[in-house]
Order: C-alpha cells, then structure tokens, then sequence
C-alpha cells in the first residue's frame, strides 16, 4: 500500500512524457524518447520505492507541460490561473518543484521579454508572483521542519556541489542538442537544469544521484536529440533512417537487458517472513539501527511478534557499541540478526560477522536483495568479558564516518505489538 502513490506517479509520468516530447521533437524522436523514459532502470525502481523521486518526476512533466501550455496562443486567464494553482500546490508534495518553478518561471520571463512585441502579459506576472511565493514559503517551512543536527548531517552526506566534470559536459551537449532543435522549448526544458546547476554552484542543493531525478525528463529528451542526430549523420552517409533508426533502437534494448527489471532494494518483508515462520519460544533478534523502521512495518504484517525483538540504536561513530549490544546475547542458543542498508565503506556486515563467528556459530543465513538475517549459536563461548573492546575494527577513515553518520533520527526503543 505504501508504494501505490510512488507507483501510480511513475505511471501518469509515463502518459504524460510522451505530451512534452511531441512539443517540440519529431514523432520518430518522440518514440524513442518514450522508450527510453519506459525501459529507464533508474525511474522503474523509483516507481516501486516508497520515495518521492518518481512523483518529483511528474510534477516536474505537469509544470513543464503547464508552461508550454502558457507560451501557446490565445492562452487565457484561465490557463494562467491553472498554471498559478498548479506551482501553489506541487510545491508542498515535492521539494524539487521549487527548482522547477524557478527555472520555468525565469524562461517564460525571458521568453517574454524577447517577444516581438514584448508580451509580459498581466495573468504571467500574476502567476510568476504566486510560484515565487509558494515556493518561498515552502522552503521557509522545510527549513523550520528540519532540526540544525539533521541539516548539517544533510549537508555533509549530499555535499552540494556542481557535478564532476563528465556530467557537466553532457548537460553541454544535450543543451546544444535541444536548442539546435527548437531556442524557445529548449529554453524551458532547460530552466530548471540551470536554476539546479546555479543551486550547487552556491552549494545549496547537490546535482547528483536520486537528488536530480527530477530532472530526468529533461536529460532524455536530450538523448532523444544525440540519437537523432546520430540517425542523420548516417544518412548523409547514405545509410537509409529506417536502417539508422536501429541504433538508438539498439541501445534501448542494451539499457533494458543490462539490468532488466524486477527491480528490488533492501527487500526486507520476505527475510523477516521467514524468520517468523522459524521462530521458536526462547528466540531473540537483534536488528540493526538502519533496519528498525522496516522491522516495525513489515513484523506485523509478516506475524512476527515483538517478544525478543531487540531494535539497535546507531553506532557509527562507534563500531564497538554494536559489539557490546551483541554482547547482551550472550548464552542464548538462537539469536537472530536482521540487517538491512548496510554501508559498505563503513564496513559493517565485516564488523558484525567477524564478531559473531567470535562469539558462536552461525546456524543459518536468510539472504535477499539488500537484506538478510542470520541464526547465531551463542550459548557456549569463550571470549572473555571485555572482548568488545579489544576486538580488531576494520579501518574507517573519519571523513566517511562524519558523511554517513546518524542523520535517519531516532526510530523509537519498542518495536511493535
């Protein structure tokens, strides 16, 4: 049920991508851009995530179809009110769209400005007001909402910065590619690229990974443009287009066997419903801090009580307080271990293995995509009371720890039930 809105967002962007091709590309570009936006791994998995990345992608098509829909003419009051309501509205369900109107609204401005003659109409000023003034408001309650510990964890973990210099280069060229193709629609696609940019050149908002998913439709549409090019090129080869066409064609059907879907990340649910079907009297798990609200949620629903259940609080800053929690198990015959997102550079599963196999034998491993639970034997061992602080922790380096410390906030010490 968590994942219906993140699922019904990927699917209206799906309808809606296509509109926002055909406004400017030629139908053949259009298709191909349609594939691409279908097959992308990267929008799939979001689709399916309980996180707003696939819902930020379909506001970003609904206001960017809203301001094509303002440069048409003959566009009446109407419009712009429905454009105004729209950027008062997103910018409660999705922090990007504040880039988004930004950079949307300083293209329709410029657009505007250079018009002969010079049409900034009263219904575009009025709407331009009302985006900048949800999307300041939005941003003054964002920042109230999120206490200074959590802000400064934020800013370390993303690190806002301009992306390195290979990204920066395709925006390049996909934006040349777009303005080649049409100044006035490129200028709105890429307003929110370069409203993003301008945001991490003054290190407010990071141009990277999930952070700019958003900004997804604009980076296709620019691939779309590069295939069409690479078609026509080969034409002047005298290869025919139809023959061309299978390139791009091609490279769909490589992004698609790649890494074919189903897509599944930190797949806690089938893990802990076997060990509710394993459970014994006398059992006890402990879960890993970064698995605790995944345990709360799914437990019940897989009828795995909360007797025994231990929810482990975070420890990055210090690796031998997970051991001394492991150490509260001692003596106990069936003790299970419930991971989920583990950090690799933290070196966390190589902590929590290595100690265990000191402590007792592991008696089974429940693996899925991201997640696992292993069954420890820890009735007999003879460590001596202090092993804890004595025990060899792999090498960490500070800066990591400090980046990916523990910013999730508190989960909450009682499980469930």
């Amino acid at each position: 049920m968590l994942r219906l809105i993140p699922l019904l967002g990927g699917l209206l962007a799906l309808v809606l991508f296509p509109r926002l091709s055909r406004r400017f590309q030629p139908a053949w570009i259009a298709v191909f851009a349609a594939g691409l936006f279908a097959v992308l791994p990267t929008l799939i998995e979001y689709s399916s995530d309980f996180k707003p990345y696939s819902t930020d992608v379909l506001f970003a098509i609904v206001l960017t179809l809203a301001a094509f829909g303002l440069r048409e003419p003959g566009a009446g009051a109407g419009r712009f009110a429905w454009a105004a309501l729209l950027g008062a509205v997103t910018v409660w369900f999705s922090q990007p769209a504040v880039f988004v109107l930004a950079g949307l609204g300083a293209a329709l401005a410029v657009l505007a400005l250079t018009d002969r003659p010079r049409t900034l109409s009263g219904g575009l000023v009025v709407t331009l007001v009302v985006w900048a003034a949800a999307a300041a408001a939005s941003v003054t309650a964002a920042m109230h909402r999120v206490p200074p510990e959590m802000d400064a964890y934020l800013k370390r973990f993303w690190n806002p910065m301009l992306p390195k210099w290979p990204l920066l280069v395709f925006v390049a060229v996909g934006a040349a590619a777009l303005w080649i193709r049409d100044r006035q629609a490129a200028l709105i696609i890429l307003g929110p690229v370069a409203a993003t940019l301008a945001a991490a050149a003054a290190r407010l908002y990071p141009f990277a990974g999930r952070a700019v998913a958003f900004l997804a439709p604009a980076g296709i549409l620019a691939m779309a443009e590069i295939a069409g090019w690479i078609v026509e090129g080969l034409a002047r080869l005298r290869v025919p287009r139809r023959v061309g066409a299978l390139v791009p064609a091609a490279a769909l059907a490589v992004v698609l066997l790649h890494d074919p879907p189903v897509y599944r990340d930190e797949d806690a649910r089938p893990v802990l419903a076997k060990v509710a079907r394993q459970w014994q009297p006398g059992d006890a798990m402990y879960v890993l801090y970064a698995g605790a609200r995944a345990a709360r949620y799914y437990g019940p629903l897989v009828g795995l009580r909360s007797d025994g259940v231990t929810l482990g609080e975070c420890h990055r800053g210090d690796p031998r307080a997970y051991l001394r929690d492991l150490d509260r198990f001692r003596g106990k015959p069936r003790l299970w271990v419930f991971r989920t997102h583990l950090i690799g550079p933290l070196a966390e599963e190589e902590l929590f293995d290595g100690y265990l196999a000191r402590l007792g034998t592991r008696k089974e491993r429940i693996d899925a995509e991201g997640a696992d639970a292993t069954l420890w034997d820890l009735s007999s061992t003879s460590l001596p009371a202090d092993a804890a602080e004595t025990h060899t922790l792999p090498t960490i380096g500070a800066s990591t720890v400090s980046r990916v410390g523990c910013g999730h906030g508190p989960i909450g010490v009682a499980p469930w039930d």
